[in-house]
């Protein structure tokens, strides 16, 4: 992905880059060789900023404040465009099921798979 294209998509959200969001990017930027080279940056950021708007949202923890929550909403946002114009629809509603069930865990109080282990998997989706 060209920094240009890096730039646009961080727009509001540089601050997170240097709070971690570039590590969770080029962790699993590294998981992804199987896909595209020009679709794995792509695939990369929209996990990571999925990563870190559920981690900002305080899912299955305490409440955020509000533009924390703001913020997280940003990033799923941004992570939802990024899969619409890259991914297959397999791929999209992997990662669909991914956030509901981490959000259904949250909801009832129980466990759930780490949220990197649900997003990794979810890349292998296929029809």
């Amino acid at each position: 992905m060209s920094v240009q294209v890096l730039d646009r998509e961080l727009d509001r959200l540089e601050g997170l880059w240097d709070q971690g969001l570039s590590d969770t990017y080029r962790s699993y930027l590294e998981t992804l060789s199987a896909h595209e080279p020009e679709m794995q940056a792509k695939l990369a950021l929209a996990a990571a900023l999925i990563e870190v708007g559920i981690r900002l949202q305080g899912l299955g923890g305490h409440a955020a404040p509000a533009t924390t929550l703001l913020m997280g909403d940003l990033c799923l946002a941004r992570a939802s465009r990024l899969l619409a114009d890259n991914a297959t629809q397999a791929v999209q509603v992997a990662f669909a099921k991914a956030i509901e069930g981490l959000s259904a865990a949250a909801a009832s109080g129980k466990p759930s798979r780490p949220v990197r282990e649900l997003l990794v998997h979810a890349f292998s989706a296929t029809a």
